[in-house]
């Protein structure tokens, strides 16, 4: 993953803006105080086709674990879906979790 450009304001409804091809952005919340930074995420082109009316969140948590959760923007926040990820790399990293719940979301 990458920061998304510090200059531009958050808009979550032109969230995209950044993203090249394959690229996703996600909303990264920091600790301690939940501060959201813009990522992007590399999911190739075929996934990065399937968000385009999803919001995609993430926070580190404690013991190395990754929170990523997924709705629809019509969506309320009750409705989000969330998967735990290790931080690190292997099947379960953020970046296979991601793809995993773009595939799952992406077309309902």
């Amino acid at each position: 993953m990458k920061i998304a450009s510090d200059g531009l304001a958050f808009d979550i409804d032109n969230f995209d803006e950044d993203a090249g091809p394959g690229e996703v952005e996600i909303i990264q919340f920091l600790r301690p105080s939940g501060r959201r930074r813009r990522m992007l995420a590399d999911v190739g082109e075929d996934l990065a086709a399937k968000v385009k009316d999803l919001i995609i969140s993430a926070e580190q948590l404690a013991a190395g674990k990754v929170a990523i959760y997924v709705r629809r923007k019509s969506a309320p926040v009750e409705a989000e879906h969330l998967e735990l990820a290790e931080n690190g790399p292997g099947e379960n990293s953020p970046a296979e979790v991601l793809k995993r719940m773009i595939k799952k979301h992406g077309d309902l």
